[in-house]
This record gives structure tokens, C-alpha cells and sequence, in this order.
């Protein structure tokens, strides 16, 4: 009976063993799925949502100055739309960072794809980290022909959007130095939840 018993164990862990063996082929298949459907979805837009910020985050939220964002913002968008629009330099040495520069660019904007905005397109003055006006190349989406109330098309971002901006900047910004780290950009790229 013992022997029959264990049999039957080791028949069932066998199974069971079979039966796991079918599993990641399917596995395997929805991931490529999940993958593909990934990739075709638009990247993460950081003000699609509300962000609740701790005590020392909004302190620092607070302090933020929407003027000098502003120009800030505006000397590296005209950096942008003046820039060539191949990898030069340095970017030709980094693979991914030639690839994301050599993908089509807006035709008005000279601005590349969300997705193709890497830490180091949006790290516009080379320092490591990206600041409120650097991260906000990639968190405000432009469309510089819509209408303005001011009849302006140059690009320019609303105070709304400016705030929203800063809202998410400092919700990522976890180390409290007023600078995303790459890993904090990554986070904010990916909509992670850090709180």
C-alpha cells in the first residue's frame, strides 16, 4: 500500500510537473502580447492624474517659481526646435540614444516622440538631472498650432499646465533634492506609484 501511495505521489508530481511544462508556452505567449499591445500604447502622461504629495514635497511644491519655469522652458525649447535633428556627438556613441534621435521628429516643433525622449535629450544643460523645465519637455505634451487666447502659436505652456507639471516633478522627485535622478524620471515615466 505504501508503494502504491508512493506511486501515485510521485505519478501526481509528475503531472503536475507535465502539466507546468504546457503552462509558459501560453505564458509566453501573453507576455508578447502584453509586450506588443506595450508598445503601441502611448507613453505614461503624467497629468492624467492627481498626486499627493508629503509634507516636505509640497514645501518644496510651494517654492516653486512658475516664472523662472517659464523661461527656462522657453530657452530649451528654442534649443530644441534650433538643434539638428540626426545624433551628433556624444548621442552617436550611446545605441539608444542614436536610435530615439534618428526617429522622425514633430515637423513644427523639431520635438521627438515622447517615447523617444531619453534622459539625456531631456538633461538639456548636461548636469546629470533633470530640473521642473527639463522634465516638462517630456510631462506637457504641446501642440504649438492650437488656438491661443493671445492669437500666440509659439510654444508655450499654460499655468495649468505648469502646475501639473510641478505637482508630478515633485511627487518623483523622492530624494527632495528639486532634481529628478534617472531612476526618479523613470519612475515618472512609467506612472510608478511611490508613495
Amino acid at each position: 500500500m505504501k508503494k502504491l501511495n508512493a506511486s501515485l505521489a510521485t505519478a501526481s508530481a509528475l503531472a503536475f510537473a507535465l502539466a507546468a511544462c504546457g503552462e509558459p508556452e501560453v505564458a509566453e505567449t501573453d507576455n508578447a502580447m502584453v509586450e506588443e499591445d506595450l508598445s503601441e500604447t502611448a507613453e505614461f502622461d503624467p497629468s492624467t492624474r492627481d498626486y499627493t504629495l508629503t509634507e516636505e514635497a509640497q514645501a518644496r511644491r510651494d517654492a516653486f517659481d512658475e516664472t523662472a519655469f517659464q523661461e527656462e522652458y522657453g530657452t530649451y525649447r528654442d534649443d530644441i526646435m534650433s538643434e539638428p535633428a540626426e545624433p551628433t556627438g556624444s548621442d552617436a556613441d550611446d545605441p539608444a540614444e542614436a536610435q530615439a534621435a534618428s526617429a522622425p521628429r514633430d515637423p513644427q516643433t523639431n520635438m521627438r516622440a515622447r517615447e523617444n525622449m531619453t534622459f539625456a535629450y531631456l538633461d538639456r544643460n548636461d548636469d546629470g538631472q533633470l530640473s521642473v523645465a527639463e522634465y516638462a519637455i517630456w510631462a506637457i505634451p504641446l501642440d504649438p498650432t492650437a488656438p491661443r487666447p493671445d492669437d500666440q502659436n509659439a510654444p508655450r505652456v499654460t499655468a495649468e499646465q505648469a502646475n501639473k507639471a510641478a505637482d508630478s516633478f515633485f511627487y518623483y522627485d523622492r530624494d527632495g533634492d528639486t532634481y529628478l535622478s534617472q531612476s526618479e524620471f523613470q519612475a515618472a515615466r512609467s506612472g510608478a506609484d511611490v508613495a
